[in-house]
């Protein structure tokens, strides 16, 4: 009840600011956010240093914009997309149901990886979805779209990527910069989704199918090795592959997100979705008709684009919850 209760303090929060900045604001008079901007987040940058002792490092710190700032011309909205926790919802709604330009793992389709120049396309071909040609979801593909221009082109509407540092790398600060946002979820939740998934999820690659997994409980998993903890902290804190975060890890992890993230929750996907829509300001993209959106919005989006029904529920007072809370000690601080 608690935990509860801090969530929705945490939604309430984020929908009073962001209503807050839009009631004065849009994108051509960034100046009137200032007033709005102080009075939420009183404190200076030297400020914040000397309250949590934590420096962000640089790539984060000048490529991606404070929440609070005013917006300016030459940002692209950054969902910082975590696994299970509500990003494959969050891409069907801006990609299919809006109709946004979108980077994400798609653009490369159909044989986009061979493209030398970048550009828009349409994936399947006769599909209205459109992408840009590049793949922002692994590491080498952020490396091909930095390499083509991608930080300073303003092509996409909207990018997709779970390597915030990587992702922010793109980008050629001052000038050209992102804007993150992002729906987290209860850590343990997550945890039991993504063992369910991995065990069903034949399209992906075999980091994430293991059909092995068909073959034990959930509860063995929770004892086993299959699995490393507190991964949002550790994506927030880009820490190298196995190595376990230490605090120093979360308090980074806390102040990148206090300041450089816009936070939705996937328990209140649509409220987030609607907090996210009215601090951007997105708009609907091409040959955009209002019974298409509303019915997508409730078939494809909100429908769960990743639902798993043979997902079980595991009682929040057995040892196994409380072994999957316990590896993800960081991620639960961090979410609290």
């Amino acid at each position: 009840q608690q935990s509860q209760k801090k969530r929705n303090s945490i939604l309430i929060l984020s929908t009073v600011t962001a209503l807050c900045f839009l009631a004065i604001y849009t994108r051509n008079r960034p100046q009137s956010i200032d007033a709005i901007a102080t009075d939420y987040f009183p404190e200076t940058a030297d400020q914040r240093l000397l309250k949590w002792g934590m420096p962000i490092p640089e790539v984060i710190e000048h490529n991606l914009a404070d929440i609070n700032e005013p917006f300016t011309e030459n940002e692209t909205p950054l969902f910082f997309h975590i696994p299970k926790s509500g990003g494959s919802t969050a891409k069907q709604y801006y990609g299919v149901c809006m109709h946004l330009v979108t980077a994400s793992q798609n653009g490369i389709m159909h044989g986009h990886d061979q493209d030398e120049e970048l550009q828009i396309v349409n994936i399947p071909p006769t599909s209205l979805q459109r992408f840009v040609n590049v793949d922002v979801s692994t590491r080498e593909g952020l490396q091909r779209a930095s390499y083509l221009g991608f930080g300073h082109a303003n092509v996409a509407e909207v990018m997709f990527s779970p390597y915030l540092h990587n992702a922010a790398a793109v980008f050629e600060a001052p000038t050209y910069r992102g804007r993150a946002f992002g729906l987290f979820r209860d850590p343990v939740d997550r945890e039991i989704s993504r063992f369910y998934y991995k065990r069903v999820a034949e399209h992906e690659d075999e980091t994430t199918y293991q059909p092995d997994l068909n073959f034990i409980t959930i509860a063995k998993y929770s004892l086993t090795g299959f699995w490393e903890g507190n991964a949002v902290v550790r994506m927030l804190a880009d820490c190298k592959e196995g190595q376990k975060p230490r605090s120093e890890d979360l308090e980074l992890a806390m102040e990148i997100v206090r300041r450089k993230i816009l936070v939705g929750l996937m328990d209140h996907m649509e409220e987030s979705i609607a907090i996210f829509d009215q601090y951007f300001g997105f708009q609907p993209g091409l040959n955009f008709d209002e019974q298409w959106y509303m019915d997508c919005r409730t078939n494809k989006a909100f429908g769960g684009a990743n639902h798993n029904t043979k997902k079980k529920k595991v009682d929040p007072e057995s040892g196994t919850y409380k072994n999957l809370a316990r590896r993800n000690r960081y991620d639960n601080e961090l979410y609290a």
